[in-house]
């Protein structure tokens, strides 16, 4: 994979910029002599690596220039031609008004213009800006660097000023050490898949180790241990279930007693019931006693004729005999009265001893329920039973909370030990993945070491070292690093222009190490001459065209104030075919976007 060219809908504002398959200079000439003191000049050679991500199809970002600018560029659209591993063309076209719809065309010839093609000519059009890189990883097709998309080799493939403070770790990862260094494991000859194991096992002890703490604080103060907890819970649960046992007798007995206030209310109501019907017999009873007094007849003839006699006077006999026979019909009639009356009687007195009788036993009962509903030591004790009850089912479920959670924490425990054990597997088989392509003369890992060495020597006249170990926390570890004379690592790397220099040199290892692999063609470094005296900077431009030569195509940004003095007193001069841009400062048609400044 390598770029061809780039342009846009608005040639005479941007573009076209064609790339050469070798070595191309974006050349950076300050023309206006107050401008080159500056540290920045703002002409666009960091800015185009920025576009050609964006081409790429890069994410979108409010501080994005394109976006953070959005007036000045929604009017345009971009088309990046790239050559493929297979030898034809693909083309990119991707706005900034509507940037998450991308189309994508394929070709057979280079440096075609595409800009007014129909939407119907393209092979894919307004793709979603995830379907589009889906499709565009299928036509790249860098097979060398799954399981990852296209989009993780262009990172490292695009660094500019800060993409150089670390070798391995660009400045767009600044996230997890788990986000790339499985990739760079991979691209170095590693088993990617045992560090990707690694970090993810080491994850697990982490979050198990959070458990646990959250654990520890749950059962803060419980100065305890299991089988204790375990030992206490049976011991409660024991006084639960006896305390249980004499509160269901509580229970029980009221139950069978149906004493409560509202039983107490249906016994006065059926009492006072009975106590009105013994009222409305007793009333009954009087009148028919009365009534039996008043049906005695008190005149006696007897008597009467008496009375005459002391009275001397006579009593007749027809009177007497006319008396008898009254008093004979009234006693019939009296007589029979008197049955009915003493019959009735006779009911109204059963009927109140049966009433009586009810009385007395619905009193008694009454009395009786009563008398346990008001019995204050029973009651207080069936409330203070309760109580207890209450406190211990409390404690019962704080043991079973503890109890729980000691159970949770030997559980993490024994994960997290399981955990680590198989982690130290993972490492040690990492090491062994390690030992053996250090071992191997003809491995992917010792030929980068061996090209990282050669470019530094090249450069430089120093020795560089690519290593990789296992850190203390058991994490895999790259480092690339100068070395003194003496052959151990030196601190010349902790200056930003040998540190970017040995960023460029492992760049360009891993790329000359994928040579025969399906893997990126390209790279892009920004201002690599930057620091380095002048026989260093002849040194970088052969070595880089040495590379070139390789089928590695390279993209320099320079500032002409960096180019070497030849020994003429000339300042060093580009072939005319290397130079793939020239910026200057003089007006708006040397910068990169041929307009004002925005």
């Amino acid at each position: 994979m390598r770029l061809s060219q780039l342009y846009s809908n608005r040639r005479e504002v941007f573009g076209p910029i064609r790339f050469s398959n070798g070595f191309n200079v974006v050349l950076a000439q300050i023309r206006v002599p107050e401008n080159r003191n500056k540290d920045t000049h703002c002409l666009g050679k960091t800015t185009l690596a920025h576009l050609l991500d964006f081409c790429l199809l890069k994410g979108r970002s409010k501080t994005f220039f394109l976006f953070k600018h959005e007036p000045v560029f929604s009017p345009f659209v971009f088309f990046l031609e790239i050559e493929t591993i297979a030898g034809g063309y693909l083309t990119v076209r991707r706005s900034v008004a509507k940037n998450t719809r991308i189309a994508i065309k394929r070709h057979s010839a280079p440096l075609r213009t595409l800009s007014d093609l129909p939407p119907e000519q393209w092979d894919h059009w307004d793709l979603p800006i995830e379907a589009a890189r889906q499709v565009l990883d299928g036509l790249l097709d860098l097979r060398a660097v799954k399981p990852w998309s296209y989009r993780m080799p262009i990172s490292y493939a695009l660094r500019t000023q800060s993409d150089f403070n670390d070798v391995f770790q660009l400045g767009k990862f600044r996230g997890k050490h788990a986000d790339w260094k499985p990739y760079i494991a991979h691209m170095v000859g590693f088993d990617a898949e045992l560090v990707k194991a690694s970090f993810a096992l080491a994850q697990q002890i982490e979050d198990s180790k959070q458990s646990v703490t959250l654990l520890r604080t749950e059962l803060l103060g419980v100065d305890t241990d299991l089988d204790t907890v375990e030992g206490l819970l049976t011991l409660r649960q024991q006084e639960v279930d006896a305390l249980q046992s004499q509160i269901s007798a509580f229970d029980f007995r009221l139950a069978d007693a149906g004493v409560n206030k509202a039983l107490i209310e249906e016994w006065d109501t059926r009492i006072a019931e009975a106590n009105q019907q013994r009222y409305y017999l007793s009333v009954n009873r009087k009148k028919i006693l009365r009534s039996l007094d008043e049906h005695r007849i008190a005149f006696d003839p007897q008597l009467a004729k008496r009375l005459f006699e002391e009275a001397g006077q006579v009593f007749p006999g027809q009177l007497h005999k006319g008396f008898d026979d009254l008093i004979r019909f009234n006693q019939a009639i009296t007589d029979e009265r008197k049955g009915y009356l003493t019959a009735e009687l006779k009911g109204l007195d059963a009927e109140m001893r049966r009433i009586e009788q009810t009385l007395e036993a619905l009193n008694r009962q009454r009395a009786a329920e009563l008398a346990f509903l008001t019995d204050a030591s029973a009651m207080d004790k069936y409330r203070a039973l309760n109580d207890r009850l209450v406190e211990l089912r409390a404690e019962v479920a704080q043991l079973k909370d503890q109890r729980s959670a000691f159970l949770r924490l030997r559980d993490r425990r024994r994960e997290q030990a399981q955990l680590q054990e198989r982690r130290t597997q993972v490492q040690q088989q990492l090491e062994d993945n390690i030992e053996a392509a250090a071992s191997d003369e003809h491995s992917r890992y010792q030929g980068i070491r061996r090209y990282l060495n050669e470019f530094t020597r090249d450069v430089l006249d120093r020795s560089a070292l690519l290593s990789t170990r296992i850190n203390r926390e058991g994490n895999i570890e790259f480092a690339a690093e100068y070395l003194g004379a003496d052959g151990r690592p030196s601190s010349e790397d902790q200056g930003k222009t040998y540190r970017q220099l040995l960023c460029a040199a492992f760049d360009l290892a891993v790329a000359r190490a994928m040579l025969d692999r399906p893997y990126i063609r390209f790279l892009y470094h920004d201002g690599l001459l930057e620091g380095l005296d002048t026989r260093k900077k002849r040194n970088l431009i052969n070595a880089i065209r040495r590379v070139a030569a390789l089928g590695i195509q390279q993209i320099v940004t320079v500032i002409d104030s960096d180019l070497p003095i030849e020994d003429d007193g000339e300042r060093f001069a580009f072939h005319d075919d290397e130079i793939a841009l020239v910026l200057h400062d003089e007006d708006a048609s040397g910068r990169l976007f041929r307009m004002a400044r925005w």
